[in-house]
């Protein structure tokens, strides 16, 4: 469709935007262009296609999509000019790479491959300094979006990390990553840490729910601090106790696992006593640790489930944890399983007392068990 070379269309405007004096090649341009009219939701181009001509758009606004949004273009800008740039190691013709989509009604002018081919020496040169001038602003766009994205992605990292253990979030990155549906699970040899604070339910009632958060908190934070320093890993927070774990799928990092997992019960204690004394609250704290087997991965339901480890090593912890002496019985605020024991150094060894003491639990049955020297 011919075009009155006085009218200010999108191809003046793209010109203007990158050249210096675009005069001569707006001239040879506009009278061999062509109007495309889309509505919204038409396929102005899709990935694949022949890269036989570039559009600049006139009115409106067009997507690039791949699998999601690339961006959006409007009056005076370039698209599919990128194409021409595409290698192909076959020889063949340049194909597309995204597909472009009328965002609402648009329109873009049509400027076949054939045209700027023929333009003379002196316009070519003018087209292929416009051409990289918007393809330069489009690159920096690029950098500006994927820092903003790489940003945003970290925020994103570092809210879910709040929430979920490393191994957690390393597992779901790594399962989008995948096009995974689930976590796969997987067996591993863990010790794992139940804790829980005596005491603290009774402390609780009748107080306003700040005060009681602010107590927890005060009580909470050097065990997950002591946990993260001895690199163990915080699976999930259970009322006033929490639940931890290392992995341990060698004996180097048993061996590391074991006996930093112990040196951070026995200072999580002591911490926890200390602050108990300096608030006068009427409270301890319990820990039991075990090792052995598990199986990690995400469970629960379709709807809803949870990255965690199960197993009976976890509830085995959980009873270490969860034993309370009758009068007569041993007591102490760690109390770790004779696997745990075995593999300690001989500085843990002389906190625990030397002897097992077959702590009782559910139906009858018993758990060696040696209990910290309070």
């Amino acid at each position: 469709m011919p075009v009155d070379r006085c009218s200010e269309t999108g191809v003046h405007r793209f010109l203007r935007r990158h050249l210096a004096e675009p005069g001569r090649l707006a001239d040879a341009l506009v009278t061999e262009l062509s109007l495309t009219q889309c509505r919204e939701d038409d396929v102005l181009c899709g990935a694949g296609d022949d890269a036989d001509c570039v559009w600049i758009v006139e009115s409106g606004e067009f997507c690039i999509r791949s699998t999601h949004k690339i961006a959006s273009r409007g009056p005076g800008d370039i698209i599919g000019e990128a194409a021409f740039f595409r290698p192909r190691l076959d020889g063949g013709a340049a194909r597309r790479g995204a597909d472009v989509i009328a965002s609402r009604r648009a329109s873009a002018w049509r400027i076949d491959r054939a045209v700027l081919d023929a333009l003379d020496p002196e316009c070519r040169a003018s087209w292929m300094e416009a051409v990289s001038g918007a393809l330069v602003v489009k690159l920096d766009e690029a950098v500006a979006h994927r820092a903003a994205l790489t940003g945003e992605v970290g925020d994103i990292e570092g809210m879910v990390a709040r929430f979920v253990c490393a191994d957690g979030v390393e597992a779901a990155l790594g399962a989008l990553r995948a096009g995974a549906p689930k976590i796969k699970p997987v067996q591993k040899r863990v010790l794992v840490w139940f804790s829980d604070i005596a005491g603290f339910s009774t402390f609780s009632e009748g107080l306003k729910p700040g005060v009681v958060a602010d107590a927890l908190e005060a009580l909470v934070e050097p065990q997950v601090r002591a946990i993260q320093e001895a690199g163990g890993q915080v699976d999930k927070f259970l009322g006033d106790g929490l639940m931890a774990f290392w992995p341990c799928q060698d004996d180097a990092r048993m061996r590391r696992g074991v006996n930093g997992a112990v040196r951070a019960a026995l200072t999580s204690s002591e911490e926890v006593r200390r602050i108990a004394a300096e608030r006068a609250f009427p409270m301890g704290l319990r820990i039991g640790l075990h090792l052995g087997e598990a199986v990690i991965g995400d469970f629960g339901a379709a709807g809803r489930s949870a990255y965690t480890i199960i197993g009976e090593t976890v509830n085995s912890a959980s009873r270490f944890e969860q034993y309370k002496p009758k009068e007569g019985q041993p007591d102490g605020a760690v109390r770790i399983s004779d696997r745990v024991f075995l593999h300690l150094e001989p500085e843990g060894r002389s906190r625990f007392r030397a002897e097992p003491f077959a702590m009782p639990a559910k139906h009858g049955r018993t758990y060696p068990a040696h209990l910290s020297i309070d």
